[in-house]
């Protein structure tokens, strides 16, 4: 049975790659307007999604829902971000799994005319780029927005409001700078405007449509310094010079220089504990590592039932990350009891888990889950994401 699912996803890999093929013809009659290129790739992007779940591919399935339901304005850019998605899932680790193959049309040069195998990173693709097509950083960020339907990114009008909204661990992992926010969407900064899976973390974290803005990784750089450099009681409001790149960090020094993530005006870390439930004791460890790394107070069960007792003592809670297989009581039996519980009916809950199975996903959100992430749990991701539940429950 293993050796024939393996099989299976082997012939579905190859049909990724057909699919790419299709996606790519789309591309010249997306970009000049063609209504019947719309509808096309709607479709692709409605077959993608359900015979990604069919074989296991979840992540496969969210992105090209978006493209299945995207406006004629944000088809073309989905398209993109789609067929980066499919090269990821099809590499089999022969060559680089990077590509950004929507970056050389907007610079006039043909989509494969920048071989994505010579490089394994976007600033390095971008300078490639600019290069080949004799383009400035600056130009080329004009070039990429008029192609894909978006503005050139205003660095220096960034908001207050805004960079509340985006975990600083997510502005890390995705590199984005947030920029302007309403009651409906969030505008942030990026080098990357194909990224559905961003789109989509997103919206997830900030409850509002994601709007990108382009800019050169050089600039996004240099504000991400900015951000982390300053104050973290308060955002940044200097002007920064976006074409000072010299002092803009590599990803590992602004890591290591980024102020723990702290929600502006809380006192959650000081007050509150996070209480961690999963039979796997490394399980455990992992998650209290992380949160104790960033000042959170931490406790442990080894499952639902042991989590009620620790509830039930006098250390309050803010905030429960609870595995959702385990014995005696599961994660989902744990939300039920806490639901119905006078006291802890509002005490958030994020589910970890191993499916990959979206009927269930939904059932933990609808039956009281705040949110969920599933295994292997990405560290910046999961930080993000206990920021951002923790800024909704107290919001």
């Amino acid at each position: 049975m293993t050796r024939d699912r393996a099989a299976l996803q082997e012939w579905y890999r190859t049909a990724m790659l057909r699919r790419i093929d299709e996606l790519r013809d789309l591309r010249a009659p997306l970009a000049a307007g063609a209504p019947e290129a719309y509808d096309a790739a709607r479709k692709v992007g409605q077959a993608l999604r359900g015979s990604g779940a069919t074989f296991g591919y979840a992540d496969l399935s969210a992105v090209a829902a978006i493209v299945e339901t995207s406006s004629d304005a944000d088809v073309l850019r989905r398209v993109e971000g789609l067929i980066t998605e499919l090269h990821a899932l099809t590499t089999t680790g022969q060559g680089s799994p990077f590509h950004a193959e929507w970056l050389p049309p907007a610079a006039g040069l043909d989509a494969l005319a920048v071989a994505t195998n010579a490089v394994d990173n976007l600033p390095d693709m971008w300078d490639a780029t600019a290069r080949a097509a004799g383009l400035s950083a600056e130009a080329l960020a004009a070039r990429v927005a008029d192609r894909l339907g978006l503005a050139v990114a205003d660095l220096a009008g960034r908001g207050r409001s805004a960079l509340r909204l985006v975990p600083e661990a997510l502005m890390l992992f995705g590199r984005i700078v947030p920029l302007s926010e309403d009651s409906e969407t969030i505008t942030v900064a990026t080098a990357d405007p194909t990224s559905l899976p961003m789109e989509i973390e997103l919206t997830r974290l900030t409850g509002r449509r994601a709007v990108f803005s382009v800019a050169a990784p050089e600039a996004i750089e240099v504000l991400l310094s900015a951000i982390l450099d300053a104050p973290s009681e308060q955002a940044p409001t200097d002007e920064v010079d976006a074409t000072d790149v010299d002092s803009a960090p590599t990803l590992s020094e602004a890591e290591e220089s980024a102020p723990p993530l702290r929600l502006p005006g809380s006192d959650h870390t000081r007050d509150k504990a996070v209480l961690v439930v999963d039979d796997d004791t490394s399980a455990r460890l992992l998650v209290r590592t992380l949160l104790e790394k960033r000042g959170y107070r931490v406790l442990e069960a080894e499952d639902g039932l042991k989590a009620l007792e620790v509830m039930s003592s006098d250390e309050p809670i803010g905030l429960v990350v609870a595995d959702l297989n385990m014995p005696r009581m599961d994660g989902l039996e744990l939300i039920w009891e806490l639901r119905d519980a006078r006291g802890w009916e509002q005490v958030p809950v994020i589910v970890v888990t191993g499916e990959i199975d979206e009927i269930l996903e939904t059932q933990l959100m609808e039956e009281g889950a705040d949110d969920y992430i599933r295994k292997p749990v990405d560290p910046r991701l999961f930080l993000a994401r206990v920021e951002a539940t923790i800024r909704r429950a107290q919001a």
